[in-house]
């Protein structure tokens, strides 16, 4: 409940800001880097980036150029927050320079999810609550309800490693023989393989071979979703 409260508490600048922080990460760019790939001026980026007082959000149009020049389409999150139609000048005139650049192959992109084996209480803070995103497997393009998450234990091991990562949707409900993310009403993340359901709940394994060793009451699940896709580490 305190994420959800602190994920709408959220600026659409903050929001912004997390975007362009990821494509720095991920392309290892300065905002010098990203300005330039996007045909802007760098003070467009730098002054977004570094002054935290500075109220200027980038338009739409601004948002578009830094899309065509990292590769990372806009998140749907961000079009939201700042509205389709939102079309701003430019704060100066050269911020939105047109730069005439090839364009960079777009990358389709999922939420990647911060999920753990502990206890809400007791998950640790540092990092937890950062938005961020992972390349979209082409199974997945274009599924609204798909996102990416580490691992969170080695009750699977060797099968699944402890921050394997994996990808799940939520595009049709589970059935026997699924593997599935559950997150219980106390935050606490696990993988499974679903042996059955019946009307008060699901019956899982926990184990390889399987066998039934667990199981779930629908009053204590939170949030499930079929995992399709293991990525090796």
């Amino acid at each position: 409940m305190a994420l959800a409260v602190a994920e709408k508490m959220k600026t659409p600048r903050e929001i912004v800001i997390e975007w362009i922080e990821h494509i720095l990460d991920r392309k290892k760019w300065t905002g010098t880097d990203l300005a330039r790939k996007s045909g802007l001026a760098p003070s467009t980026i730098l002054r977004l980036m570094n002054d935290p007082d500075h109220p200027f959000v980038p338009s739409l149009k601004t948002l578009q150029k830094i899309a065509d020049g990292s590769g990372y389409p806009i998140p749907r999150k961000v079009t939201e927050v700042l509205g389709a139609g939102r079309m701003e000048a430019p704060e100066h005139p050269d911020d939105d320079m047109d730069v005439r650049r090839p364009r960079a192959a777009r990358v389709s992109t999922v939420e990647l999810r911060h999920v753990s084996s502990l206890p809400a209480a007791l998950q640790a803070a540092a990092g937890s609550k950062r938005e961020a995103y992972a390349p979209a497997p082409p199974q997945l393009e274009g599924d609204e309800t798909a996102f990416a998450f580490h691992m969170p234990d080695d009750s699977f091991d060797p099968w699944l490693k402890s921050g394997m990562m994996l990808y799940a949707t939520k595009r049709r409900d589970p059935v026997t023989g699924d593997t599935v993310m559950i997150t219980d009403k106390n935050g606490k993340t696990r993988v499974r393989l679903m042996m059955g359901m019946d009307e008060s709940g699901i019956r899982l394994s926990k184990s390889m071979p399987a066998k039934e060793d667990e199981r779930m009451e629908f009053d204590d699940i939170n949030e499930i979703a079929i995992v399709t896709i293991f990525v090796k580490m």
